[in-house]
């Protein structure tokens, strides 16, 4: 087949396609998203995570929430963190909220209580799970943002040594 040929084939389907002109809209800024009928909106979560050479590891996770109703208040009211009792140690640096007013109240360490887990109850055999849980302090007013860190220190997993010991 020719060039000729092929042109002459190809120029009526060429033809149905529209001409894109060399000018193009610049592209629009994405809007922003539209948070005001949440309960909470998440500001910030960050987890920093570091391993010692042993075999140990320390986790950090601070959160900053926003909470606008009710409902967010019944979320972020009670925190609850699980950890395995066995290996790992969980302690709240800090857990505070921001008040409308910009007054900051502190909820103090006789707030954070460490339960058995549920599963426990019904599963005694996971009997070294256990959860701290945090009744977040806050006077009348309502919230504005609730803030807190906490850290989470697991010791060396036996697993993890059996398993070194075995490769070469």
């Amino acid at each position: 087949m020719t060039i000729r040929t092929l042109l002459l084939t190809l120029a009526p389907v060429l033809a149905l396609f529209p001409i894109v002109s060399s000018q193009t809209s610049a592209p629009q800024p994405a809007a922003k998203p539209d948070y005001s009928a949440e309960a909470y909106v998440i500001e910030q979560l960050s987890t920093q995570v570091t391993f010692d050479n042993e075999g140990s590891r320390t986790r950090e996770q601070t959160t900053r929430v926003q909470v606008k109703s009710d409902t967010g208040v019944k979320a972020w009211g009670l925190l609850a963190v699980a950890f395995q009792s066995s290996i790992e140690t969980v302690d709240f640096a800090y857990v505070r909220v921001l008040k409308p007013d910009n007054t900051t109240v502190i909820t103090p360490p006789d707030n954070i209580q460490d339960l058995d887990a549920q599963i426990t109850r019904e599963a005694p055999f996971y009997s070294d799970l256990r959860e701290k849980h945090v009744a977040v302090r806050s006077e009348q007013g309502g919230y504005s943002r609730i803030s807190g860190t906490l850290a989470s220190h697991q010791a060396v997993d036996p697993w993890s040594i059996l398993v070194r010991i075995q490769l070469p």
